[in-house]
Formats: structure tokens, sequence, C-alpha cells
């Protein structure tokens, strides 16, 4: 499941990535969207205008076979700012903050993890995480905890209806509302890209969106008539017909940080990455030709849009079908930066920089293992893709009652090069692949551990409850 990372200190020459000592740290923006699905912006095929999202992409590499580590928010965001799964890093739950006491209260990253902000400090980089954080309470595990010198945001996902507290680092800024939030985080982005460029300062921006998670409340200026007068129907309640105009919205705002690099002549200089978190939570949004959505192990629920821009360094235009993952990001901005990962842990991120720069046409990675909470689900190498017995009982909680394999007494074997809808069950015809499968299978459990085991490699300070009683046993309090 794993293999050694390589990692260069890099600049581009031509279209080859080679070592230099001496190379201009370039900056890094990571946009991520929240609950956008593989199926939702026009260069994926849908019928909404993304013109923004479409350029981003078209002056890049567009990636068609992108996996986020997990179908829910706050496990793949922690996978992806550590590399790690989350089974691995310790946030395979989403904290609620205290809202409910019985579910994921006072759990969130361990601070023992090493986020992409805590590699690019020590290298110089003013670092920042606007938006969405949702990997645990403001004390103790805040952004500034995780190697962020500022943040602007909203911990938690919006109430239908209601505010959130605003803060600015630690200190309340007052409630704000859903539709304000998304010019705020723009702003901060661009106060903050202005600030470190005219200290002539590298930066890290983490942007986490919250378009285009509930509550379903566009702002009208994005809305046709027949969309507002379904989204004053709603009052931001689950609501299909709005979805188009929160990705336009999302649009929107991803143009004003690209206007804003432009202006700054800093477009070459700047790596940026756009990705969702996990699939649409259906039925708003849409997956495309994949099945299932957000809270499934089909391919629905984990293969999402993403792209990557960086001018003159990774060649604009082309399209790419090779299997990447949110995991490989870390790594990527660890080979970019001249960053060393610690050698103290292991990740499951690959360094795909030669298949960016264009001097290779394939990824490093070539498997990958599908959890939900604790639960292994699937495994995947290759195209070849095998869905794993299992019964309502064993499931995290937030997958009990979804999806076709919620009970399954059997397992199923997919080949995705020519069933990406996950419709065929091939495994009696073809043996040797369900085997092979079945020992990666075997093998991820010993080392991730499974929803009746912990693994060899479960931190010991990972989350502490039963992601899969029927009653849910609360976890222990951290405080």
């Amino acid at each position: 499941m794993n293999r050694i990372i390589c990692l260069f200190a890099c600049i581009c020459l031509g279209t080859t990535l080679v070592p230099a000592a001496s190379a201009t740290k370039p900056n890094v923006i990571i946009i991520l969207t929240d609950d956008l699905g593989y199926g939702d912006l026009g260069c994926y095929g849908s019928e909404t205008q993304t013109p923004n999202i479409d350029q981003l992409a078209a002056e890049g590499i567009r990636f068609t076979n992108y996996l986020s580590a997990s179908n829910v928010c706050s496990p793949s965001r922690a996978a992806l700012l550590t590399g790690r799964y989350p089974q691995r890093n310790g946030l395979p739950v989403c904290p609620n903050g205290g809202r409910d006491p019985d579910w994921n209260e006072h759990v969130g990253l361990p601070l023992s993890e090493i986020t992409i902000a805590e590699l690019l400090q020590p290298l110089g980089y003013a670092t920042a995480a606007f938006g969405k954080w949702h990997l645990g309470e403001l004390e103790p595990y805040g952004p500034r905890q995780q190697g962020f010198d500022e943040y602007v945001g909203s911990h938690y996902n919006f109430p239908v209806g209601k505010p959130n507290i605003w803060l600015h680092n630690e200190q309340p800024q007052g409630m704000v509302r859903f539709a304000a939030a998304h010019q705020k985080l723009t702003d901060a982005t661009i106060d903050f890209v202005k600030q470190q460029h005219a200290q002539q300062k590298p930066f890290f921006i983490y942007l986490a969106h919250y378009l285009v998670h509930g509550p379903w409340s566009p702002n009208k200026e994005f809305c046709t008539p027949e969309e507002w007068a379904s989204v004053q129907k709603h009052k931001g309640r689950m609501n299909p017909k709005a979805l188009p105009a929160m990705v336009r919205e999302l649009d929107h705002h991803i143009g004003l940080v690209m206007s804003m690099l432009k202006e700054l002549d800093i477009e070459k200089d700047t790596l940026l990455i756009f990705a969702s978190d996990n699939g649409p939570w259906l039925p708003a949004g849409s997956a495309g030709p994949l099945s299932e959505g957000k809270y499934s192990t089909k391919e629905g629920g984990h293969r999402v849009p993403a792209m990557i821009r960086w001018p003159g360094r990774v060649p604009a235009g082309r399209v790419s079908d090779e299997m990447v993952s949110s995991l490989d990001l870390l790594p990527t901005i660890a080979t970019v930066s001249g960053a060393a990962l610690p050698t103290d842990r292991k990740y499951d991120g690959f360094d795909p920089t030669p298949l960016l720069s264009g001097e290779v046409d394939e990824s490093p990675r070539t498997d990958f293992a599908y959890y939900n909470g604790l639960t292994l689900e699937a495994v995947r190498s290759g195209s070849w893709k095998l869905h794993l017995p299992r019964e309502p009982a064993n499931l995290v909680h937030w997958a009990r009652n979804k999806g076709e394999y919620r009970n399954l007494d059997h397992i199923v074997l997919n080949n995705l090069s020519d069933d990406i809808s996950e419709k065929r069950d091939v495994s009696l015809s073809h043996p040797e692949q369900t085997a092979a499968l079945q020992n990666q299978a075997t093998k991820t459990r010993r080392e991730l551990g499974d929803w009746n085991s912990s693994g060899s490699d479960r931190p010991a300070n990972a989350y502490p409850g039963n992601l899969n009683s029927p009653n849910f046993i609360k976890p222990r309090s951290s405080k």
C-alpha cells in the first residue's frame, strides 16, 4: 500500500523538475470546497457554467481519477493536511465541538501530527487557514495549534437559519450568516496575499470554502428567478434546485482569487491546487457517471474534482486519468518547497511531481484503501476495485442507513476502466484479481485496522470511541 516517497527541492528546467538548493520558494494555495461532486463543474460535464474554475483547469492539469481519503469532511481534511489516512493520523470522525455531548465531543486532529503548514513554517513561509476548520475545538485543536499563523472563519458548518461565531485567530468577531461568509473568506485571502507579497515572503494558504455544503442559501445575484423562489421556499433546508447557484457563487470567488494573482503578477510564482473534500451530499449536487456520493465508499463518495495550476511549471491543457489522491498533496508541496518529510512516521502519500511536470505520464500511486470511519469497505489496485462484505452493525453511524452496499454478504469486484459506475460484479470471471485484492485487504487491516481490530499503526492517541457501536459509545473527554 505504501512506497518510498521520492523528494526533490526543485525548480523547473524545461518540463523537468530537478533539484536546486537556491530555488525561489513558490507560494502555495489549496482551495478546498465542501461537498462538490464529480459532476458539478462545467469542465466535468455539468450544465452549470463555471468559467473561472474551467479556466483554472485549462491552465493546468485536471484529474479525472483524484480520490479524497475520506467520504466525509473532517477525516478528509485531516488526511489532506497530514498526508496520512485518517485511521493512521487519529481522526477518522467528524468532531462536533460540543454541540451534542454524545457525538464526538472533545476530539480533534492530534497535535503530534505534522501538517503542511508545520512543514512550511520553518522554511520562512507565512501560513494561513481561512474558512471551515472542523478538525477539533479551538482549544486545543485550532488552526494556530497546527502551524497556521493566521485564521479567519468559523470552525464548524453553518446551521440552517442561524449565524455562526466568526473568528480572527482566537478572537470572536461577532456573528456571521452563511451568505456573508464567502466574501469574507475571499477578502481575507486577498489581504493576506497582498501583505506577504509586499514583504516578499512566500505564503501557504489553506482556503476551505463552506460552499457548496448546506445550508442551501446562495446569494440572490447567483440565482435564476426559479432558483431564488426555491431558496426562499426551503429557507436553507436541503434543496437540490439551489445547488447550481451555489456552484456559480463558488466559481465567482475562485475567479476573484485568480484575478488577484494576475494583478500582482505572481501567477507563475504560485502553485494553485483546487479540490473537493468528498462527494456530493445527495440529492443536492451530482456525482456524474459515478455511483452514490458523500458517506459512501463507492466512487461517488471519494472521486472528486481536482486540478493543479502552476504556469511555466505544470504544462497547461492536460487531463489525466491517473490515480492520485488528497494524500499526495503534502509530499507534492514538500517537493516543490524543499521541505524534508519527518522520518519518524509513515506517509500514505506519493510524490507525483514528475506527472505534474509532464516528465512522465504515470502516477506513482497504484492502490487505495476505502474506509468508512474505522471500517475497511473496499480496496483498489489500478482499475480493479474490490468491495468487502459488511453488515449494518459493523458500519460507521453516518453510513448505516445509506447506500446499496450497507448490507453486503459477499465480495464484489469491479473493473473501473470499463465500469466506472460499479454496476457489474466480475469476481467470478477474474479470480486472480479477486484473490490479489483480498490479500491486499488483509495487509491493510493488519496495518490500519478494521471495525473489529486496531491494526499495527493506529496511533495510541487515536480516536477513542467506538464508531461502529449500535449505541455509539461516547469517547473519553480530553478535558
